[in-house]
């Protein structure tokens, strides 16, 4: 080997040490660039030659300089990378719509609704103060602003979120540019065999910002292009890139590739679908719900009210929607057309379940030796017949009844569901429209009934002769009447002046229509009456004399029987018989009486005239079907005289005239037991038990009857409800509808409509239900009425979603509905009535009060209480706390909470995700950068390396230098 050769090797290490030390600055220099790949040299021998049998080096050469990169470390960093877009992208927009709550603060959602509610508490009790009806509807218009402001906030966060697809998109198009630009540059200069170091990191970063936005795969090809793909769609090949393109559809932005949507759930574009799509979506869906329950329920209630004038009812609360078509629109409700809660009330169940297995059982103990209840009815006098007593230590049984009491405790035990006690009416006036006071406040209260205080006045003193004189009572549409008191001389003379002679000539008259009096430990008591509406404010006494003042006239608190109990057997009218009962003692013995009674079919009309004195067990009636008999000077009309008619079912109208006055009828009103003893009594029966088979051979009583001895249900998507008529209330009935969890919802009105509604199971539509039961319990809740000669279908459907519109229109004709349009947004239209927000004073207060407007005893009109009523809202408050959302799990309450905690729950989660994402994110990245990532102490070193090599190799060189220096120039000399 001659020494040129040692000098190419000298001169090769050189070379490659100086291009290492080349490179050992480029990396220096790009200590701080992130995006910079570590290049390491690849140093390599050169080619060998054989010499004399001896393998001789040639040098080095350089083999490559590549970058250091580890593409696990990759993909995991672009997969976190992707995962970190995705949850920023949330937190960042969900924050923002938790900001718009603005929970919890005193400016936020809750507190509107808070506020409104708290309004309506304000105004029950205060009702004729204008400020706080003003109150109630500015509150309910404020709440009504900020669901329109927060509907519209969220909704343009959705339009910037379509905006953003947009937006995102273009810059994904962008950088698919760029990276199908570098593949064409990297496969130039591969083909030439030059690296493309800076080309490849160029690449890698674009593929890295691209990861954030969305996840992808890639294929690197021979050739040094990558192919990315998309969903199974390849949207780079080499230079060639597929755009992606935005198609609008219902004005929202979709991404499409090769005429393919393509769903993307990953990374900031991702994020940006779900958000608009499904959070904003869902957000926006939970507010029009509840907007729209909103907007229903309280149109429901205020419909039902009168204003404090008693001449407006039946006005909307907010301005209407349009209403949906049946056929294409969802219908998110129906209301029955009945007011069950006005039904008269002769049941009142005890909230004690006994374990007694008979009433003779259950004891009473008080404190006091005995306690005593009062029944104030028409005709009330101050005796033992109206007054029933029982001694501490006796049984139920035991309750001494007086003859016009009428009313009694029975029992009902079963060991399924224990005893239930319950206060049935007896063949007196429903127990609504008198009052049963325990004076004592002792026996209710113990045997767990529902009181309630009503206000009373107490007399205790006799006013003085030169006082006595005239006082007029004034009550309820103008009515008024006069109580002399003139010549009294005690306590019991003014009650007998109150309950039977009020103009103290000494003849009966009946005494006053508005209170009734009664004297207990030397005090006089003074109570209204049903025509007082059992109300002493809407009774005004005008005393010129001042005997009030004499008397210590004072208001105090009774305690008497809550007779406003919506049981089913209430609300559906379940007596076992109905007798007429009118009073005659303001008449003559020989005056006569003209009875005129009218029939629903073509039965004739029935005129008679009988003497008064001639009254008792004459029979009236075309077919002689009715009985009357007399009890003092109360007179009661009996079905069933003939034996067959033992109710009312074909009497379309009764009317008794003396003279030209007309008397007033009254409905008594008997349970089984007591109907079943009346009908013994006349001597229609032989025994209780052939006597109740008696009254069952008539079919209006048999139904009621029936339903009370076996219950019935109601069918909903194929769940049986029963029904217990003894023990369900209208309360009870709705929530055995809401626990099924069939999307159905059911809930009644303060009137006492009964309504149904679609939740989310159903899609908000009621026509994807099917609801199955008895004909008569529908029509009984007011949805259907059976209008052909037919018997009572025991298996009726009302509702299938296989009816057609024609058939659901049918079905549906008598209910109340709220169909709501497609695309109407709820919380966005949301407004109270401006005729309410000019004049507060039109605001519904008052439910009204069910009368009998033309004296035949039912029940025909209602009418205004009284301007002290706020019955309406009473009632109306208590919707609050009825689960009618979320398939019955959420009240108004709940709902809001579950919706402002959803909100607050996913964007702590999004929080969460986003801090985990980038943990992780950023630990691939720390790990990759200790690969890809340039060490100034290892580059020093290797700087330090090569430098040595290349002044030992610059030595080999000079020391060959010199060598052939004294080679050349020595032979010279």
């Amino acid at each position: 080997m001659s020494l040129f050769n040692t000098l190419h090797t000298g001169m090769s290490g050189i070379f490659s040490n100086k291009r290492a030390m080349n490179v050992v600055s480029q990396n220096i220099a790009n200590v701080n660039n992130p995006d910079y790949s570590r290049r390491q040299v690849n140093i390599s021998t050169n080619t060998t030659i054989n010499y004399g049998g001896f393998e001789l080096g040639t040098g080095s050469k350089i083999e490559s300089i590549e970058r250091v990169r580890d593409k696990f470390l990759d993909v995991q960093y672009r997969k976190y990378n992707s995962d970190y877009g995705y949850w920023k992208t949330m937190n960042s927009n969900l924050n923002y719509i938790q900001s718009l709550y603005n929970e919890p603060s005193e400016d936020g959602f809750r507190k509107s609704f808070d506020e409104f509610w708290g309004s309506i508490h304000k105004i029950l009790s205060e009702p004729t103060v204008p400020e706080n009806k003003r109150e109630l509807i500015y509150k309910a218009q404020e709440l009504s602003n900020k669901m329109n402001s927060l509907y519209s906030d969220i909704e343009n966060i959705q339009q910037n979120l379509n905006n953003d697809i947009n937006t995102i998109t273009k810059e994904i198009n962008s950088k698919l540019k760029e990276l199908s630009n570098l593949n064409s540059q990297i496969k130039e200069l591969k083909a030439q065999n030059i690296e493309a170091n800076d080309l490849l990191d160029k690449r890698d970063k674009l593929l890295d910002d691209l990861s954030e936005k969305l996840n992808f795969t890639f294929k690197e090809k021979k050739d040094g292009q990558i192919n990315i793909f998309l969903k199974n769609h390849e949207i780079l090949n080499g230079s060639i890139y597929k755009k992606l393109k935005i198609k609008e559809i219902n004005d929202k932005n979709y991404i499409f590739v090769d005429n393919g949507k393509i769903d993307v759930k990953s990374g900031t574009l991702g994020a940006t679908f779900e958000l608009r799509d499904n959070v904003i979506n869902s957000q926006l869906n939970r507010l029009n719900e509840l907007a729209a329950t909103f907007y229903d329920t309280l149109n429901l209630i205020h419909e039902e009210g009168y204003d404090l004038t008693g001449t407006i009812k039946g006005m909307n609360f907010f301005e209407e929607i349009q209403s949906g078509n049946l056929s294409t629109d969802k219908l998110r409700r129906i209301a029955g057309n009945i007011l069950l809660s006005g039904e008269p009330k002769n049941y009142v169940d005890s909230y004690i379940k006994f374990n007694q297995n008979t009433i003779n059982n259950i004891k009473v103990n008080f404190d006091i030796g005995s306690g005593e209840l009062i029944n104030i009815e028409n005709g009330f006098e101050d005796n033992t017949d109206y007054t029933a007593t029982i001694n501490s230590g006796e049984t139920l049984d035991s309750l001494n009844t007086g003859n016009k009491f009428r009313a009694d405790f029975n029992y009902k035990y079963s060991t399924q569901n224990g005893g239930l006690l319950t206060f049935s009416n007896e063949g007196g006036a429903s127990l609504d429209n008198r009052l049963i006071i325990d004076f004592n406040r002792n026996v209710f209260k113990q045997l767990g009934l529902p009181t309630k205080d009503i206000e009373a006045l107490k007399w205790t003193d006799i006013p003085t002769s030169n006082t006595q004189g005239i006082m007029t009572f004034k009550g309820p549409g103008n009515y008024s009447e006069t109580l002399d008191l003139t010549g009294v001389t005690s306590l019991n003379d003014i009650a007998q002046r109150i309950n039977t002679d009020s103009d103290g000539d000494g003849n009966t008259d009946g005494g006053l229509k508005l209170v009734r009096a009664f004297v207990r430990n030397n005090e006089l008591y003074i109570v209204p009456t049903d025509k007082a509406y059992t109300d002493m404010k809407n009774v005004i006494i005008d005393d010129p004399n001042g005997m009030l003042h004499e008397m210590n006239s004072n208001s105090v608190d009774l305690s008497v029987l809550d007779a406003s109990q919506n049981s089913l057997k209430n609300s559906f009218g379940l007596y076992a018989y109905k007798t007429k009962s009118f009073d005659l003692s303001s008449y003559q013995p020989t005056d006569n009486v003209n009875i005129t009674i009218n029939y629903k079919d073509s039965t004739p009309q029935f005129a008679t005239t009988i003497q008064k004195n001639s009254l008792n067990n004459s029979t009236i009636g075309t077919n002689n079907e009715f009985q009357i008999i007399q009890n003092g000077e109360e007179f009661e009309i009996l079905p069933g005289a003939d034996g067959n008619t033992f109710s009312w079912n074909n009497i379309d109208s009764i009317e008794i005239k003396i003279g030209s006055n007309s008397i007033k009828l009254e409905n008594f009103y008997y349970d089984e037991n007591s109907a079943a003893n009346k009908l013994v009594s006349q001597g229609w029966a032989t025994d209780t038990q052939s006597a109740k088979l008696t009254l069952k051979s008539d079919k209006n009583l048999k139904w009621r009857m029936n339903f009370l001895d076996f219950g019935s249900f109601i069918s909903i998507q194929g769940k049986k409800v029963q029904i217990d008529f003894h023990r369900d209330s209208l309360q009870s009935l709705t929530e055995k509808i809401n626990n099924t969890n069939t999307g159905v919802l059911a809930f009644y009105t303060p009137g006492g409509r009964f309504v149904l509604k679609a939740d989310k199971t159903l899609n908000y539509d009621l026509k994807n239900a099917e609801i199955k039961g008895p004909e008569r319990l529908f029509e009984l809740l007011g949805l259907w009425k059976h209008e052909n000669s037919q018997d009572y279908s025991e298996n009726f459907t009302l509702l299938n979603p296989d009816f057609s519109t024609n058939t659901l229109e049918d079905k549906l004709k008598y209910t109340s509905k709220f169909i709501l349009g497609n695309g109407v947004d709820m919380a966005k239209n949301l407004k109270v009535k401006d005729y309410l927000l000019n004049n507060p004073d039109m605001l519904a207060m008052d439910l009204g009060k069910r009368i009998d407007s033309d004296n035949d005893g039912d029940i025909d009109t209602v009418i205004p209480s009284g301007e002290h009523s706020s019955t309406l809202w009473e009632d109306g408050y208590l919707l609050k706390s009825v689960k009618i959302f979320s398939d019955g799990r959420h009240d108004f309450d709940d709902y809001i909470s579950d919706m402002i905690t959803d909100v607050g729950l996913s964007g702590e989660k999004a929080k969460r995700m986003e801090i985990n994402s980038d943990s992780l994110r950023t630990e691939f990245l720390n790990q990759r950068e200790s690969v890809k990532g340039v060490s100034l102490d290892e580059e020093m070193t290797n700087m330090i390396k090569y430098q040595q090599a290349f002044n030992a190799a610059a030595k080999v060189i000079n020391v060959v230098d010199g060598m052939l220096d004294r080679i050349i120039n020595g032979l010279m000399r």
